[in-house]
């Protein structure tokens, strides 16, 4: 099946030595170090694959937040630490240097600060889970479990992002950044193409189960409007790297919104308002008329991102014999029956679906490792050094990162055999 979501690259991070060699003064100091630093290159590793088990990433992505506890929360000689309020003494004396997900991979951002290491893992951690439900959608054929698996990912992604969007005010000066992730209009058009996904999961099983097409209708007229402000919120970055992720949330809005128009005219076709359907119909064609032409033009685009295939998916193929079909019985039933004027005005959609729209699923920090005891915190003196802290003062990073070499996510040339022409029903 032709890939059917768009993705954005990973994030790249510098190896970070977590040495503190001025601070640490016992060696329980010294072995969270290590161990953050082994945990945090194995972890990412991981990352590379969306073939990895989810079980898997969530466990080393508890595992790193819990070890590195103590560099983001103070820990009170009380030992509670259940308000996660007051900030660690060490926040500020480790350097982390991030790229981000749509800007040049030589735009790196140079941060002492463990916040920014949080949510720049974070990001990285929805990003997976978004490619996860790409790479399950991707089968020969998407069952029910495993399309429950694809809607869980999206969700479990928008809920990070909320996450990291709650705690950017944490970063002081980060929204200088404009195209940055943590861009709040970023955030935000990450969330939102995360719940509008999770969105056309649930789309496809109502077509499967031949739900009430006016439910189908305003649950893709939902989607469209998702999409549709996913493009709105990204079109005064730089083209160069935003183009074509603006071109995928467009011509997804305009595939939505022909899917929309379709079973609208088939719930007025119920309702034996042919003039009406006749007008959804052609309405509908006409969006897919142009959510083809932005086909071409997604694929021609300038900017990072995997590359779906929307128009060559049976579920892009299968929406004009459908509304050709809608179309065809409502001027019959009209010419020999009805009688009734076509309008000139589109018939509206119904922009409130009843049923059926994706929730964030929500994301909380972990509780902190068992080895940050109140004596290993204390093992950190920051007394002793000299350093010069610049209290998370974020710049631009003075060298270039490789991009991370991800795996290729599996493609398949077969059409499902289900009723509604999609993968993920």
């Amino acid at each position: 099946m032709s890939h059917w979501f768009h993705r954005n690259p990973l994030k790249s991070t510098a190896f970070t030595k977590f040495e503190l060699k001025k601070v640490i003064n016992k060696e329980s100091a010294s072995k969270i170090c290590g161990e953050i630093r082994l945990r945090r290159s194995n972890f990412l590793d991981k990352l590379r694959s969306a073939a990895n088990e989810p079980q898997e990433i969530e466990s080393e992505f508890q595992q790193y937040l819990a070890l590195f506890y103590g560099f983001v929360f103070d820990i009170p000689e009380n030992g509670n630490t259940s308000d996660n309020i007051s900030n660690s003494k060490l926040r500020y004396f480790e350097r982390f240097v991030w790229s981000n997900s749509m800007l040049n991979i030589n735009e790196t951002i140079d941060v002492a600060d463990s916040w920014f290491e949080v949510l720049s893992i974070c990001v990285n951690v929805a990003l997976w889970y978004m490619k996860r439900g790409a790479w399950i959608s991707s089968k020969d054929e998407v069952r029910e479990t495993e399309a429950k698996q694809i809607h869980s990912a999206l969700r479990k992604a928008a809920g990070i992002f909320i996450f990291v969007k709650e705690n950017i005010e944490k970063l002081n000066g980060m929204y200088e950044f404009a195209g940055s992730d943590m861009d709040s209009k970023v955030l935000d058009a990450y969330i939102t193409q995360c719940i509008a996904e999770a969105q056309e999961i649930t789309i496809a099983r109502a077509i499967e189960l031949k739900h009430k097409p006016s439910l189908i209708s305003a649950l893709a007229t939902e989607t469209a409007n998702k999409y549709q402000c996913c493009d709105k919120l990204i079109e005064n970055f730089n083209p160069l790297n935003f183009e074509k992720w603006r071109k995928y949330f467009q011509l997804k809005h305009r595939f939505y919104s022909a899917y929309a128009y379709a079973y609208l005219g088939e719930s007025l076709l119920s309702e034996d308002k042919c003039g009406a359907a006749i007008r959804a119909c052609k309405e509908g064609i006409q969006c897919y008329n142009m959510a083809e032409e932005l086909c071409s033009k997604y694929a021609k685009s300038s900017g990072p991102g995997f590359v779906a295939k929307p128009e060559q998916h049976l579920f892009f193929r299968r929406i004009v014999p459908l509304l050709d079909r809608h179309l065809k019985k409502a001027e019959q039933e009209n010419d020999f029956i009805y009688h009734q004027m076509v309008p000139e005005e589109r018939p509206l959609l119904e922009e409130k679906a009843s049923f059926g729209l994706a929730q964030p699923e929500p994301f909380v920090y972990p509780n902190k490792f068992e080895g940050w005891t109140i004596a290993a915190y204390k093992a950190f003196d920051i007394s002793k050094t000299n350093i010069v802290v610049d209290f998370g003062k974020p710049k631009k990073g003075t060298k270039s990162l490789p991009p991370v070499k991800e795996e290729k996510v599996y493609e398949t040339d077969k059409d499902p055999t289900n009723h509604s022409g999609c993968s993920i029903s």
